[in-house]
């Protein structure tokens, strides 16, 4: 076999193909050269398959592209060996690998008819071009498409964010806290913070985790009923020391509810106010009756006459009036001692008077009496004391200490005070109505420098610093 192969490339008995050509250079040359021109050609028609099939994997017909690039090949090779038989008779390797051509070729020939239909059956490039244009033109219509939702989108959004934020501020406006529950009464969503928890500390807790122990069984009967009937209902529950107005309603879609409560503890803090206010009207206008009618007689008891009667009960009057007004006035808090001095003393001229003490808040008997005795004395000290002369003083002033306030009135500065038996209405305030109101005790000194008068009270006990008389 080897001798055979040998023989192949061994000078045989033939003469070389460029002795047909009579040695002509010119010729020689000329078939020389196109053969290798060919076979270079050749050569790089495989070479651009091969890179071909390497970039495009996805080749749908490998084994017919290395058919074609072993035939081109084999024909390249072909005008190599009939360049070299110009000069060699290398005739038995050209025949073989003549022969490997032509069953490449015959291979090929064969293999590519049963692929024809599959290859027509790959779209033209006119009509890639159309379909890519179709699905272009499709690409545009989903975006534009896309867009459009995305706008519609944006548009509900932006409508939603608003319908949540008019939402809001209703709710914020009305002091309405919204919040929903599933059948398991836990909460899936609230409106803001409410007894003291934020919304987060709510969602997915039931009311026997949120709510004290004490109020749970009201209200959880009320969300019960709604879930089992599917009725709205009402009522009025108390939760951690706050009256609301509970409404409840079933949910449509699901199982649950939805619930409004609107705090209504300053409204039921004000309708016990009105019904104990018209309780002490009642009482309070008996009151007055009598107390008028009793300063009526006392003051014309010690009357000169009717002009000073009229004068003498117009004051007195308009003390009373005085302190009824801080006693009636709107608002939960009381009077203080500066305001009671205040709505007796104010028509005075204010540099005659020195009024220091701390924060001291009467309850209604107090405010009453008390005002009326600072009116008694500031009317007698302008008659006969500091405020009858230029120049007088009084000093109006106050301590706590040790559970008791000492409240002191002492003139200054006016005409030397001449001690008197009678004893009028007014005498009565200062030295007993006064101590009575408080439960505390009077002391009343009439030194020539000028008239002292001492209160002496109990204290219930002190609020954020402020001192209330014990009731």
């Amino acid at each position: 076999m080897s001798e055979w192969l040998r023989s192949w490339f061994e000078p045989s008995a033939f003469s070389p193909h460029g002795f047909c050509l009579l040695w002509e250079p010119g010729l020689i040359w000329l078939h020389a050269v196109s053969d290798v021109l060919i076979a270079l050609a050749y050569f790089s028609i495989p070479l651009a398959l091969l890179a071909f099939l390497r970039r495009r994997r996805d080749f749908g017909f490998p084994g017919l592209a290395l058919l074609f690039i072993a035939f081109i090949a084999l024909c390249g090779l072909t005008h190599v060996i009939g360049a070299l038989t110009l000069w060699q008779s290398w005739y038995w390797l050209e025949g073989g690998v003549k022969a490997a051509t032509a069953a490449v070729s015959v291979v090929t020939a064969i293999a590519i008819w049963p692929l024809i239909p599959r290859a027509l059956a790959i779209p033209s490039p006119a009509a890639l071009e159309r379909e890519v244009a179709e699905k272009t033109r499709l690409l545009r219509a989903l975006e534009e498409a896309r867009d459009g939702l995305e706008r519609r989108v944006a548009e509900r959004t932006a409508d939603l964010a608003r319908v949540n934020q008019r939402f809001e501020a209703a709710l914020a406006a009305s002091g309405v806290t919204v919040f929903s529950q599933d059948d398991r009464l836990a909460y899936t969503f609230i409106s803001k913070d409410e007894l003291g928890r934020t919304p987060e500390q709510f969602i997915g807790r039931t009311d026997a985790e949120v709510l004290p122990a004490a109020d749970q069984e009201a209200i959880i009967a009320l969300k019960r009923g709604v879930l089992d009937s599917g009725t709205p209902a009402r009522a009025e529950v108390r939760a951690a020391g706050k009256w609301y107005d509970l409404s409840v309603e079933p949910l449509r879609d699901e199982a649950g509810i939805i619930c409004g409560a609107v705090d209504v503890t300053a409204r039921k803090r004000d309708e016990a106010r009105i019904r104990f206010l018209f309780d002490e009207v009642k009482h309070r206008v008996g009151n007055l009756l009598a107390v008028a009618q009793a300063m009526l007689r006392q003051t014309a008891e010690t009357s000169a006459n009717v002009e000073e009667l009229v004068d003498r009960y117009g004051q007195r009057l308009r003390a009373l009036a005085g302190s009824q007004q801080l006693l009636v006035r709107e608002g939960p808090r009381r009077a203080g001692l500066h305001e009671v001095i205040g709505s007796q003393l104010g028509y005075l001229e204010a540099a005659r008077f020195h009024v220091d003490g701390p924060e001291v808040v009467l309850d209604d008997a107090a405010v009453l009496h008390i005002g009326m005795a600072l009116h008694e004395l500031a009317t007698n000290a302008a008659k006969y004391g500091a405020l009858s002369v230029p120049g007088g003083q009084v000093s109006i002033t106050w301590t706590v200490a040790d559970g008791r306030c000492t409240l002191r009135w002492a003139e200054h500065g006016g005409p030397p005070v001449r001690p008197s038996n009678r004893r009028g209405f007014g005498r009565e305030v200062i030295e007993w109505a006064a101590a009575q109101a408080v439960r505390g005790t009077v002391r009343l000194d009439l030194p020539p420098e000028g008239l002292r008068w001492e209160l002496d009270f109990p204290l219930q006990g002190v609020e954020d610093g402020i001192a209330y008389p014990s009731g």
